[in-house]
């Protein structure tokens, strides 16, 4: 415990922590859908190849789709006008769209161009995926079109306190010590949009309208292993010489 202890204080004292890879998320304290995204939060963390994610809930059911928005890499879209996948439920989320002539279409916010989305719905379609995103045709399930699933527990409840998820990070696209944007909406299986978010905010009237993104977030990723014991054992050694000289 007393190594433990140097470790953390050490790193402290270089500005870093011994759990990096970590953030929590407030909902944006919308009620359009009785606040169960609105009002609660979303906390992300990762050791550097995995990406988990606790999803606490609000108040009412968790009736619907949270779908998270995610800019990973190059590319990406600047809002979801082009979205046409009708395929299941989950995918409507992503799109915004019913599957016929029913749109909530949502810009991002300047500087997000999401390239894939994590569609939670624990309630609504007992599942929750990850799609790469596609202009006028079928999202591919995950990157490869069969690794897609995000690990979603639990499923086939809206009343959970917590639901967790899990997604490999090089699935995303993604590493150790790397950037990722994300930007959270509260969407039915049939694209009716409310104004909730977490991981992120949105403006817009519940309903197949016209939404915005007003602000995406930015997680980073844990260091590899090794960096972070090297950063461990310079920080020992610096709080050391630091409490000879005191």
């Amino acid at each position: 415990m007393r190594r433990i202890s140097l470790i953390c204080a050490g790193l402290a004292v270089l500005g870093l922590s011994a759990f990096a890879g970590a953030a929590t998320y407030n909902g944006n304290g919308n009620t359009s859908f009785g606040g169960p995204i609105g009002l609660g939060s979303l906390t992300l963390t990762d050791n550097g190849t995995t990406l988990s994610g606790t999803l606490n809930k609000g108040p009412n059911g968790l009736n619907d789709v949270l779908v998270i928005y995610v800019d990973s890499t190059a590319g990406g879209f600047t809002d979801t006008s082009g979205f046409t996948d009708g395929g299941d439920g989950l995918r409507r989320a992503v799109s915004g769209f019913d599957g016929g002539t029913n749109r909530s279409t949502l810009t991002f916010p300047a500087g997000f161009t999401p390239e894939k989305a994590i569609a939670l719905g624990p309630s609504s379609d007992s599942f929750g995926g990850f799609f790469t995103l596609a202009s006028g045709g079928a999202f591919t399930y995950g990157t490869d079109g069969t690794n897609g699933s995000a690990n979603l527990s639990p499923v086939g409840t809206n009343s959970a306190a917590t639901y967790t998820f899990s997604i490999p990070l090089n699935l995303l696209g993604s590493g150790p010590n790397s950037s990722i944007k994300l930007l959270g909406t509260y969407t039915s299986n049939t694209g009716f949009r409310s104004a909730e978010a977490v991981a992120g905010d949105v403006t817009g009237t519940a309903g197949y309208n016209a939404f915005t993104g007003t602000q995406a977030v930015t997680y980073v990723t844990a260091p590899e292993p090794s960096t972070l014991s090297l950063a461990a054992i310079a920080a020992i050694g610096l709080l050391r010489r630091r409490r000879r000289a005191m």
